[in-house]
């Protein structure tokens, strides 16, 4: 009785805070995060009543189930994240988040399932194209991982964060130079002939290169973009990164900084902000005022349509 009572207060509390789909997929996220599983796989069932989710929703919504202890329920959910097309098939078999599916009888079907799709959704790929971005990728985001545990582990103005800060710019250098070998070779490779994690490398690399290099390639994105090979998302992120850069109001308001004394966050200056929902949603992104929690900071600028 007293597991009910606690499971209908967090519910309510949850209907409190949450109204739409995004809403409850950020607090789903943020519960994991924080180690409250079973609050978090609620969270996204609670979503997923609102709508569909994608394969990585899904996918995360299998791990909180299966860390809440509840099998059945983390089965469902992997097998609705492998029907929206989950295919990293390394990723699930090494996934300690799913250690408890491992002994089910369903468990095997599933990997089954997911190396057939896997392979014949890159049955046309160039195969060691996609290993390098792949590996580029790795490089990439594995310093990037590691900032924060480095800055409070040794100080933010520290020799040994210093030290890292060097590591890092030289990792980005040597990268650059091997996304601009493989650019000026192929072109910015599509989704279609590297898949998605190798094609989301070179945006990764070249969103934090040179302003120079940057304004080069950009055109490029967009084509792949306009030809459905690569990500909206991606498309606008660097446009505002460029723009911020050239200190031009940005337009989809994807740039946020942080005061260093007082740890608030703000939004770089966004033109017409009273249409950033609408451009937003015609590039595949969700409303601002869902992104921007990310960072604490609420969105008051009442939107428009034209």
């Amino acid at each position: 009785m007293k597991q009910l009572f606690v499971l209908l207060l967090i519910l309510s509390t949850f209907t409190l805070t949450a109204q739409t789909f995004a809403e409850f997929i950020q607090i789903g996220d943020q519960q994991y995060s924080e180690g409250n599983f079973e609050a978090s796989a609620q969270s996204y069932e609670q979503a997923f009543a609102l709508e569909e989710g994608n394969a990585s929703q899904y996918y995360n919504a299998a791990c909180s189930w299966a860390l809440a202890g509840d099998t059945d329920k983390a089965t469902i959910n992997l097998i609705l994240s492998v029907d929206k097309g989950w295919l990293n098939l390394a990723h699930l078999e090494r996934d300690a988040d799913l250690e408890s599916l491992h002994d089910l009888p369903t468990w095997a079907p599933i990997l089954a399932t997911v190396a057939e799709k896997k392979a014949e959704y890159e049955k046309d790929f160039d195969h060691p194209l996609k290993e390098q971005l792949e590996e580029i990728s790795m490089k990439d985001q594995t310093l990037r991982g590691i900032y924060e545990e480095i800055t409070k582990k040794y100080g933010f103005d520290s020799p040994e964060k210093e030290y890292f800060n060097t590591l890092w710019a030289q990792e980005d250098s040597l990268l650059l130079l091997e996304c601009i070998d493989i650019i000026e070779e192929h072109g910015w490779v599509g989704r279609s002939k590297v898949g998605r994690k190798a094609n989301t490398a070179l945006f990764l690399v070249i969103q934090h290169a040179p302003l120079e290099a940057q304004e080069k390639y950009i055109p490029l994105l967009q084509a792949s973009v306009d030809a459905g090979e690569s990500s909206g998302s991606h498309l606008a992120l660097m446009q505002d990164r460029i723009l911020m850069r050239k200190d031009q109001p940005q337009i989809y308001g994807s740039q946020v900084s942080y005061n260093p004394e007082t740890g608030e966050g703000s939004v770089f200056e966004i033109q017409d902000p009273e249409y950033v929902n609408q451009r937003r949603k015609a590039i595949g992104l969700g409303p601002i005022e869902d992104y921007l929690k990310n960072w604490d900071i609420e969105w008051t600028v009442p939107q428009k349509e034209r």
